[in-house]
């Protein structure tokens, strides 16, 4: 009987701790929490508007970056094939269009990280917004509760 009641009064306490604002007097703090949430969330919104923007140039920079690796990796490997005849410069010129290649293939690696930095920044946004969308709700149930209660004169 005992463990009944506990489990009881357990109950009723942890549904009246989830409630913040319980009473009328309570109306002005909930309102400016409301509102700052309100405002947390456009400006998580405005980032995450931000954040897509930047998508789209992250995207076709990673694809460029990776042509551009391409086209010079095979540049360098003409320039290696004809470069066996044992020509110094056909060398200096193989050497220098690796190098060229080497460096267009680690902007390309970092445009590709940039990119899924950004990603990662995106889905970080939206589960912010979720949050502080849940707090709303949160606050409209007890807006609705405080509003339910009878007057009191």
């Amino acid at each position: 009987m005992f463990c009944v009641c506990a489990l009881g009064i357990f109950a009723i306490t942890q549904s009246v701790s989830a409630q913040k604002y319980t009473m009328a007097a309570d109306t002005l703090k909930l309102n400016k929490e409301y509102s700052e949430v309100a405002l947390d969330i456009s400006k998580l919104n405005i980032k995450l508007v931000e954040a897509q923007n930047k998508s789209n140039g992250y995207q076709s920079k990673s694809t460029t970056a990776a042509q551009d690796a391409s086209t010079s990796a095979q540049r360098s490997k003409t320039d290696a094939s004809t470069a066996t005849n044992g020509n110094l410069a056909d060398a200096k010129t193989a050497m220098q269009a690796a190098k060229k290649a080497n460096n267009l293939a680690k902007d390309a690696k970092n445009a590709k990280d940039d990119e899924n930095d950004n990603v990662k920044d995106i889905k970080k946004l939206n589960q912010k917004i979720a949050k502080k969308q849940e707090v709303l709700a949160s606050l409209d149930k007890q807006r609705i509760a405080i509003h339910a209660l009878p007057a009191v004169l």
